[in-house]
């Protein structure tokens, strides 16, 4: 039994810090890990369970050890999958429209396994990231950033490994069109909008409600990026 758990934890961290390293970006490539006292004490376990964690790691091609100086991030990462930017056409509004019809398919989804599965602290942390967005905004900065760690926060939630593991494939094309719409102020506005509704939901655990909510806020933005 607790070989077990202590295997389950090991997996957990390994997890964690795939995160932190392909999908943060917190280490770059080539880049060396802190110590294993700073590391550990950073993700809470024992040194024992991140030795475990780095080793499945390193078998997968993620990290590497180098005798003598440390664990590094592997220089050349490995795929997480289809690069959608790089796509031809990506920039036209016919692969943008093809883009959140995909948004339209797997994020009402998420939401909705979001209000199952979220913990009481993750909603409050989703909502921490909503008022975030509303804040960024109002001071002129970058509010597609704040909107996009808002949206994160909820595809972590939903405890779904693909799901959390596609969602920066996706994030990463809709940054191009983003980069490219005239609408940004309109997007903006719809932005603010819909993830006070979403969050309503999301914080009644309305699973229906959320789902509406989410599949309304990309026509939205659909419709916006068809304007423009």
């Amino acid at each position: 039994m607790g070989e077990n758990r202590k295997v389950k934890l090991s997996e957990q961290t390994a997890d964690r810090m795939y995160e932190m390293i392909v999908e943060e970006r917190q280490y770059a490539p080539g880049s060396k890990l802190p110590n294993e006292n700073e590391l550990s004490q950073t993700l809470d376990v024992s040194r024992t369970t991140l030795r475990e964690a780095i080793s499945f790691l390193v078998a997968q091609g993620i990290l590497e050890i180098r005798r003598g100086k440390g664990t590094y991030v592997s220089e050349e990462l490995p795929a997480v999958g289809l690069d959608l930017t790089a796509l031809a056409g990506i920039r036209s509004r016919v692969r943008a429209k093809d883009l959140f019809e995909m948004r339209l398919i797997f994020e009402p989804a998420t939401v909705a396994l979001a209000c199952q599965r979220a913990t009481d602290d993750e909603l409050r942390q989703i909502a921490r990231k909503a008022e975030r967005v509303e804040r960024v905004a109002a001071e002129g900065g970058d509010w597609p950033l704040a909107d996009q760690e808002f949206h994160w926060a909820i595809i972590k939630t939903s405890h779904n490994e693909y799901m959390r593991r596609l969602y920066p494939i996706i994030n990463s094309a809709v940054n191009e069109i983003l980069q490219i719409t005239e609408n940004r102020q309109h997007m903006q506005t719809i932005a603010l909008s819909d993830n006070r509704i979403i969050l309503d939901f999301l914080l009644k655990r309305d699973e229906v409600g959320a789902r509406h909510a989410m599949s309304i806020h990309i026509r939205h933005l659909m419709n916006t990026l068809h304007e423009s």
